[in-house]
């Protein structure tokens, strides 16, 4: 019987073992909530999103607002400017930090059409 329980003994030490190096001390890092992008971000972000989406000419942008759907968790609306801009279709350009996430048709819940909109500089920055 003495045989028994030395062996349920060494088992049960040698399972606490194999379980303590099963474990890691590299917890993953604490989640930082997404912050709105730079200028220079905004930049780079509307000229990829100005070619993709195949605006020519001059354009126009709002500023940068917090979105709660959509690819990322910031964007600026963007449209061609010119005589006919009002009629001309706006879209979301969306970051997340300063990392350009996508550009897509603007829809009626991020309210482009009311926002204030500014020229935009392809070659310089946002004016």
């Amino acid at each position: 019987m003495r045989r028994v329980s030395s062996a349920a003994a060494l088992s049960a030490v040698l399972t606490l073992l194999l379980a303590g190096c099963g474990s890691s001390f590299d917890l993953p890092p604490a989640y930082q909530p997404p912050q709105p992008p730079s200028a220079k971000a905004v930049k780079d972000g509307v000229t990829k999103a100005a070619a993709e989406a195949k605006l020519s000419g001059g354009l126009e942008t709002s500023a940068v607002r917090h979105s709660d759907h959509g690819p990322g968790s910031y964007f600026v609306c963007l449209r061609q400017s010119g005589p006919s801009a009002s009629r001309r279709p706006a879209y979301s350009v969306f970051f997340d930090d300063d990392t350009y996430k996508g550009v897509q048709t603007s829809v009626i819940l991020e309210a482009c059409e009311a926002e204030a909109w500014t020229p935009f500089n392809q070659v310089g920055s946002l004016q």
